[in-house]
């Protein structure tokens, strides 16, 4: 994989209101290669050298609207930064789990199909695959959800291959299963695609010790 520009353009998508604050939790290991947090972990670690190694990083909170903030479990909000008609293409783009019940509107579909044909990379955590799969942009690929949704998924929507794993990667999409699933995820998003920033990668995993138990559930 060619390095990833930098700046880096990272967008978190928020289908609805309640999103549980877990299912985005994994863009904050993307902020860990953010140079100046990188610079200061590095120091700390006995590894300046590597503070020179991170990427400048613009986030952007999108919702439909561009209203917020958005009201997320345990009581927390965050600020939305931009409408799906305000953000510009992006370099990665995460999006959080709604309720089994979500649908996206026919714009949002729009949105994500365009971010799609854009991004680097594209993330779903835990039922953050649902505005997704009801897009059209996970059709033919290979993906995961909640263990408790596959059965069902296998029957409603034959068009995706569906596999039991903790996260699966099939190009350019990678999705995980659980909530605490999108961590592991990350982890093994960042080996894979930052492998010239190899060091600093697993100076962040290892300060912010993720467990990566594998693909495999059971592993």
């Amino acid at each position: 994989m060619s390095a990833y520009p930098n700046p880096l353009k990272v967008g978190v998508f928020l289908a609805e209101p309640f999103i549980q604050l877990l299912d985005v939790a994994p863009v904050d290991m993307l902020a860990m290669l953010q140079r100046d947090y990188l610079q200061g972990m590095a120091h700390m670690a006995g590894q300046p050298e590597l503070g020179a190694n991170g990427f400048d990083i613009e986030y952007f909170f999108i919702n439909e609207t561009g209203e917020g903030p958005n009201q997320m479990t345990g009581g927390f909000k965050v600020e939305v930064t931009h409408s799906i008609t305000t953000c510009p293409p992006l370099d990665i783009l995460l999006i959080g789990g709604p309720m089994p019940t979500h649908r996206p509107s026919a714009a949002v579909s729009q949105f994500l199909q365009a971010q799609y044909g854009h991004v680097r990379a594209f993330l779903t955590v835990c039922t953050g695959f649902l505005p997704a799969l009801h897009s059209g942009v996970i059709d033919g690929k290979a993906a995961t959800a909640p263990r408790g949704m596959l059965a069902g998924l296998k029957e409603e929507a034959p068009q995706v291959e569906w596999t039991e794993k903790r996260w699966v990667r099939d190009g350019k999409l990678w999705s995980s299963g659980a909530v605490a699933n999108g961590q592991e995820m990350m982890a093994a998003f960042m080996r894979e695609e930052f492998k010239d920033k190899k060091d600093a990668v697993e100076l962040v995993l290892m300060m912010s010790d993720v467990s990566v138990r594998g693909e495999e559930y059971g592993a």
